[in-house]
């Protein structure tokens, strides 16, 4: 998750919970039985800072399948003495538009079921990778003094999967899961835009009533509504020639790639409130060799799917172009282009802004009040559920900052406290009536 916006929102038509552009937080109380299991979970600090310093010291950098493999197990086991029947799901590799070719790969996902009577149909998500590979300094859990918890997917979101786990099992000690209708899905390419996980996601999503997923708060502000997210990969075929004694004779695709990236940087439109942004460029082997090959992969963020659609056309018809270019080589340079809106834009909807309600009205009750909400421009597997018709709710986890980078903190108050408040909310959605009565076909 990143780029984190305050701003204005439209509220749904029929959003009672919602006064202008703010969440007006529920008045609710805990029952006996609800505030005996806040109490018994804030009773297990210490068990649950050990799970997270265990899970957050395996790597699961997206390409570390390994490491994904490993977490993958004990998630899996963790499930299974819930009573939840587990189920590995194979990710295919994808082949990865590149001067140096070959595939990326992704570990299997893990698909955790309990299907008991309730009339409620849960989805519950959670990635299992993290942004940062096994050869980063940025490996272990440091606890500070006044209980700030700094490492690896503190936030991002191995503390919001232990906050789950926390409250699973918090309600299955009270016999809660007897008849509970819950998935537990946990992906493993979350970071690098579900490619593999997308279509299943989206399966499971038009299967259930309410989804939630455990990414991360900031300022204890829960996210409402979200940008669409793309990525394009872009490759340039020149002709390689020696730099002096036959330099007429090359076609470079570092220069192609250089006026390409100019045009697409300018599609950034912060008026428009869309960005673009060439994260990672390369070309050329050699100082004295005019390069044959370069390429570039770009993220784009945009606030609403025309804008998305209109980002790639724009994008395509500047690969399509010829900026450069030698008479007696007419076919080059060649561009060659792949793109993928890989997260649709979130709106807000009418029944994910009454759980936000709910959430801040317990949360005053249990600790570290959720205050509000806030417009993102980071994206999560929330948006793919969504954008098939099921009402979800993306920030249950940790709250703290500096995800995607060394300085990812939370603190040991807030993962107790969010556990305490996924349990008392999961709990209340067993029990519920089934949402589907009320459910829009989309948001």
């Amino acid at each position: 998750m990143a780029a984190w916006v305050y701003l204005a929102l439209v509220v749904p038509a029929g959003a009672a919970t919602a006064q202008g552009d703010e969440i007006v937080p529920r008045d609710v109380e805990l029952s006996a039985a609800e505030q005996r299991m806040v109490a018994r979970i804030g009773e297990r600090q210490e068990a649950m800072l050990a799970e997270l310093k265990r899970y957050v010291e395996i790597n699961t950098g997206s390409g570390n399948i390994a490491g994904i493999d490993r977490f993958r197990a004990i998630l899996a086991a963790e499930m299974q003495q819930l009573g939840f029947e587990t189920r590995e799901y194979a990710a295919e590799p994808m082949a990865v538009l590149s001067c140096g070719g070959g595939d990326v790969r992704f570990a299997n996902h893990l698909l955790a079921t309990r299907r008991g009577g309730g009339p409620n149909r849960i989805l519950l998500n959670g990635h299992m990778d993290t942004v940062f590979p096994p050869g980063d300094e940025f490996q272990t859990l440091s606890v500070g003094s006044d209980g700030s918890l700094h490492g690896p997917g503190v936030l991002d979101m191995k503390g919001g999967i232990v906050v789950m786990l926390a409250a699973l099992r918090a309600l299955h000690e009270d016999g809660r899961l007897d008849d509970a209708n819950i998935t537990v899905f946990f992906n493993s390419d979350e970071e690098i835009g579900s490619l593999s996980s997308r279509p299943l996601i989206e399966e499971l999503a038009r299967e259930h009533d309410v989804g939630l997923v455990f990414e991360g708060t900031l300022n204890n502000r829960m996210i409402r509504a979200r940008k669409g997210l793309g990525q394009v990969r872009l490759r340039v075929t020149g002709r390689e020639s020696h730099a002096g004694a036959a330099h007429q004779e090359g076609v470079s695709a570092n220069l192609e790639l250089a006026h390409k990236v100019v045009a697409i940087e300018a599609l950034t439109d912060y008026d428009r409130n869309i960005t673009v942004n060439v994260g990672v460029m390369e070309g050329g082997e050699k100082r004295n060799t005019v390069p044959g090959c370069a390429e570039a992969f770009v993220d784009l963020r945009y606030p609403t799917a025309a804008e998305g659609d209109y980002l790639r056309n724009s994008i395509e018809a500047i690969a399509a172009r010829k900026d450069t270019g030698n008479p007696a080589y007419p076919d080059l340079p060649r561009s060659e282009l792949w793109s993928a809106l890989h997260r649709p834009v979130k709106p807000p909807h009418a029944l994910v802004d009454e759980l936000i309600a709910e959430a801040m009205g317990l949360s005053r009750l249990i600790g570290e009040p959720v205050v509000g909400s806030v417009f993102s421009g980071g994206g999560t597997d929330g948006s793919i559920a969504q954008a098939v018709g099921l009402p979800t709710l993306d920030t249950l986890g940790l709250d703290g900052s500096g995800g995607h980078s060394s300085r990812e903190k939370s603190s040991l108050q807030s993962l107790v406290a969010r556990a305490k408040l996924a349990a008392v909310m999961l709990g209340r959605q067993i029990d519920a009536r089934s949402w589907s009565a009320s459910r829009p076909g989309q948001p």
